[in-house]
């Protein structure tokens, strides 16, 4: 049982306000070097580039600041990390809670040969969920960003990701045996990590280092170029996107596997 898991009975008695999250059309297919033209689909309906939409998106903006410390009260965070502190080994996450690795439930059967597919299928059982901003962790009926993924990995397969994308990230650089910055090597079932959203133009995103480039979006990888993810409230909550040639290609940081 991960020491992080005590936020959870002081989280019923606190409120939320912080988190965020984005994308879609013609795509070039992973692993080949043909462009196709995927199938329109219901929750591919172009909003997330519509840039008399998305300019005005303040939830695409500002993005996933963090919602962690909203459940632990100072007290109980400080003795968490002075517990992490007693064991010098014990790597940390940004936000100062252990870093500790999840894996599926034992019970869990995988479908169609994987554990991947039992996360997809989650997924996208969540399809139209809405987008609340910082949204309650403990109520699947709304999600931002990190949420969704956090909750589709803890009802697919019981593990308990951090609780939102910067430390999901932390997670995937830390632990991941497959991590990559280049999205041409996105499997499906991978989370997916994005920059602040600052237009739909590759020049948008150009020469900009690291420091200017702080993780603030998250999804998962349904192949085919498609993520799925919860964005904003104006893109719909919980969708299907296409990614390349669009603006989550350009603010792409950093991917991974939780599984592998």
């Amino acid at each position: 049982m991960r020491i992080f898991a005590i936020s959870i009975v002081l989280a019923s008695a606190l409120t939320l306000t912080l988190t965020g999250c984005s994308h879609p059309s013609r795509i070039k297919q992973l692993g080949t070097g043909d462009q196709v033209q995927l199938t329109s689909e219901r929750e591919t309906d172009n909003r997330m580039s519509d840039w008399n939409l998305t300019s005005s998106d303040a939830e695409l903006y500002i993005g996933d600041l963090g919602v962690e410390q909203l459940y632990a009260p100072a007290s109980a965070s400080n003795r968490v990390k002075s517990l992490a502190a007693e064991n010098k080994k014990q790597a940390l996450l940004p936000n100062g809670f252990p870093l500790i690795q999840a894996f599926p439930s034992p019970g869990i059967v995988p479908k169609k040969g994987g554990y991947v597919e039992n996360v997809i299928e989650t997924a996208k059982s969540y399809l139209g969920t809405p987008y609340v901003y910082g949204s309650d962790r403990l109520d699947p009926q709304s999600f931002d960003c990190s949420d969704f993924t956090r909750w589709v990995y803890l009802t697919a397969l019981g593990m308990d990701l951090p609780w939102d994308a910067k430390n999901q990230a932390a997670y995937v650089e830390a632990l991941s045996k497959r991590k990559y910055t280049d999205l041409k090597q996105a499997k499906r079932g991978d989370l997916l990590f994005f920059t602040n959203f600052m237009g739909n133009r590759p020049s948008d995103y150009a020469n900009l280092d690291p420091s200017q480039k702080p993780i603030s979006h998250m999804g998962i990888y349904l192949g085919d170029g498609k993520i799925i993810h919860s964005a904003s409230k104006k893109t719909g909550g919980v969708r299907i996107d296409h990614m390349f040639f669009k603006h989550l290609q350009y603010r792409f940081v950093l991917g991974g596997s939780v599984l592998d």
